[in-house]
């Protein structure tokens, strides 16, 4: 094979691999950078209070590698899915009694989608549902339900 060859099949190759993983990238929000409006707008609810103050309230509502969820469920059926204001945060406890947030979640009792991410159906708490894990590295991916870097609830 001569260099002239080697070289065409190599750039061939590179191409289909990047052609591969666009394909395989997922809907919606393809980067950090799609993320960073929502992260601004839910800075303030590191504040546990700030959460408060917005009229989201604990659900007691804990899930092992999740976390503890703080949400108004007056809006859950209100038809909007605002990919800036989340129904819902999620805090995990640090061990030490401590919230810290985590990630956000959108919640609706009817089929819905934010930034092109359709929500899902959580038969545990009969909503459709998304979560986003804007504040912590989730390895299982960023939407995934779970984060296994979460511990169980205390």
């Amino acid at each position: 094979m001569t260099k002239r060859s080697v070289i065409t099949v190599s750039m061939a190759v590179w191409l289909a691999a990047g052609v591969t993983l666009l394909w395989w990238a997922p809907a919606g929000a393809s980067g950090q950078a799609d993320l960073a409006p929502l992260r601004r707008a839910t800075a303030q609810f590191h504040d546990l209070d700030a959460t408060l103050a917005s009229g989201r309230v604990d659900l007691h509502l804990c899930v092992d590698q999740m976390g503890q969820h703080f949400a108004d469920p007056n809006t859950f059926a209100d038809g909007v899915l605002d990919p800036v204001n989340p129904e819902a945060m999620v805090y995990a406890d640090d061990g030490k009694g401590h919230l810290r947030l985590v990630a956000v979640e959108w919640v609706s009792t009817t089929p819905g989608q934010v930034m092109n991410i359709p929500l899902h159906f959580n038969p545990d708490v009969d909503l459709w549902v998304l979560h986003a894990w804007v504040w912590s590295p989730n390895p299982d991916g960023m939407f995934a339900d779970m984060n296994p870097r979460m511990g169980n609830c205390p």
